[in-house]
């Protein structure tokens, strides 16, 4: 086959492997596909960006998710289903975008072929793909802001072209933009690349066309491109929120997180912990990452000490040395901001948060590795053996995948989904029916809640409900709900849905001059794949107390 037909067969390939997940996963929901779809009721129904009727709220974390979710439901695909097929289409999104980063990148068809695989293949990106949330929107983004490493050298096209690199950081802009309404991180992680984007590009331009390819590459008409087009796209959203909700990122940074962090050995242990799930969902492709950093480093200081410089090593080939060098530099670059903002705000890291790196590791792996064994002299006579070590190395990799699919992330999925559907949406369905349309459900975890009852909820986390995120900002949100203070509230809740690791432990208690009666409970097992224990979900009436 040639080329052309290599890249088609991966695409096919990649549509077949998330079909096959979507039959294996089939039906998983989190309480936050609920979220989505509760606002995006509300849009299409009400013309109103909120979750409760009449309130509007920033409490979700994906605007352009909801908004695709809005589009869907206008064409008659409602509840779940809405959610499934976009993330089905994301995900698609995925495999052609990382498929045409591949063919434009100088790799022989075996390794497009294995790091295709192996990013399609991740368990983590097909467990959320199949969730109905926003990550693998969110995957695509970032391999999209990664495009202008494998386009077309401008300093070589201008005296043909006119050079037209404004243009390709204008749509850079506009992808960086609508990133930022994918997830809140991205308003920060988009900008952070670009300064080794417009590096890249300059030092490209100074080593194929010397003088006039610094000329032509300079940065600041990219940069202001760029910044033209992210403004463009983000800003209307951005200043719509500010007027609209008095902020511009959303509730969710409030409801996960906490005040800055200035308490060292606290920092590090929220940073401990978004390294374990790091770990978890990357670990094995970050030792090999960083085991041909050293080697590559290694190799270089090997070469300025013997003055080696044969042809094929990166002073005479620039194009792919400053293309797998800022590509580890953006890897890391977001990296450290992603996990050192999480343990700062005392964000509780979970894998969602890290998936969508995956992709852009594994081509920065497979970059450095092919300049290894093609470009260093220390290397280029261990191509066979290097080869199968590879080979073995990504096969393993591979049945790990299948394997983590089968006998971990789809019993989860199952288990998980099963709790959140008895102990959430049903009950929901079940206060719906059994209380007038005006009343407060006080919940913890609100989406599939609100989506089955058709109820107003009062959010104890704070994400729509401003009052308690304000409460919970000056007490600590624990503190605030065993106290009781979000009893007075108004309109005062007439059920409270409580979720705890032990037992009911509201039953019979007055506070506040409430009692609560427990109605009913039940168990969700297994909270996350790498976390076991289980929820105690608890529904109870309140009522005055005599």
């Amino acid at each position: 086959m040639n080329s052309t037909q290599h890249h088609r067969a991966r695409i096919i390939s990649g549509l077949l492997i998330l079909m096959a997940a979507f039959l294996l996963l089939r039906g998983y929901v989190t309480d936050d596909t609920y979220i989505h779809l509760r606002y995006a009721e509300n849009v299409a129904e009400r013309g109103d960006f909120a979750f409760n009727p009449g309130e509007r709220t920033y409490g979700a974390t994906s605007p352009l998710w909801i908004f695709g979710l809005v589009g869907l439901l206008k064409l008659g695909i409602t509840g779940p289903a809405a959610a499934w097929t976009l993330g089905l289409l994301s995900g698609v999104l995925v495999v052609v975008v990382l498929a045409g980063i591949l063919q434009r990148l100088a790799l022989p068809e075996s390794w497009r072929w294995w790091t295709f695989m192996l990013g399609i293949v991740d368990a983590w990106f097909l467990r959320w793909t199949m969730s109905g949330m926003e990550t693998p929107l969110a995957t695509a983004a970032l391999l999209v802001l990664l495009w202008p490493l494998v386009m077309e050298p401008v300093s070589q096209a201008v005296a043909d072209a006119g050079g037209r690199l404004w243009l390709r950081y204008l749509g850079w802009g506009v992808a960086a933009g609508l990133a930022s309404l994918i997830r809140p991180e991205f308003l920060l992680l988009a900008p952070a690349a670009l300064p080794w984007l417009l590096l890249f590009e300059y030092r490209r331009g100074d080593a194929l066309g010397g003088r006039g390819g610094r000329v032509r590459c300079r940065p600041h008409a990219p940069f202001m491109a760029a910044l033209g087009g992210w403004v463009a796209t983000a800003g209307p959203w951005l200043v719509y929120a500010q007027m609209t909700f008095g902020r511009w990122s959303p509730g969710t940074a409030s409801a996960k997180s906490n005040s800055l962090n200035i308490d060292i050995l606290e920092t590090l242990g929220y940073l401990l912990r978004s390294f374990k799930q790091l770990g978890t969902t990357q670990g094995v492709i970050w030792l090999f990452l960083l085991g041909l950093i050293v080697l590559m480093l290694i190799e270089r200081m090997r070469q300025q000490e013997q003055d080696d410089n044969p042809r094929g090593t990166p002073t005479r080939d620039p194009h792919h040395f400053w293309q797998s060098s800022i590509l580890v530099l953006i890897v890391f670059t977001w990296v450290g901001m992603l996990l050192g903002g999480y343990a700062i705000k005392r964000v509780w890291t979970i894998s969602r948060y890290l998936s969508p790196l995956s992709p852009v590791v594994l081509l920065s792996l497979s970059i450095l590795a092919y300049w290894l064994t093609h470009y260093a002299a220390g290397f280029r006579g261990q191509r066979i053996l290097s080869a199968w070590v590879a080979v073995v190395c990504c096969s393993l990799n591979l049945l790990a995948n299948v394997g983590l699919l089968n006998f971990l992330v789809r019993p989860h999925v199952e288990q998980f989904s099963a709790g959140v559907k008895e102990c959430y949406l049903e009950k929901g369905v079940w206060i719906g029916e059994n209380s007038p349309p005006d009343a407060v459900i006080a919940a913890l975890d609100i989406g599939a809640l609100a989506y089955g009852s058709d109820r107003k909820v009062l959010d104890l986390m704070g994400l729509v409900s401003p009052e308690i995120r304000v409460m919970g900002l000056e007490m600590g949100f624990q503190a605030m709900v065993e106290s009781g203070a979000w009893l007075g509230e108004s309109p005062r809740p007439q059920w409270f849905v409580d979720r705890w690791e032990g037992p009911p432990r509201w039953d019979g208690k007055v506070l506040r001059g409430v009692a609560f009666e427990l109605v009913d409970s039940c168990v969700i097992h297994g909270v996350g794949v790498t976390e076991p224990q289980d929820w105690t979900v608890a529904t109870y009436r309140l009522t005055s107390a005599p």
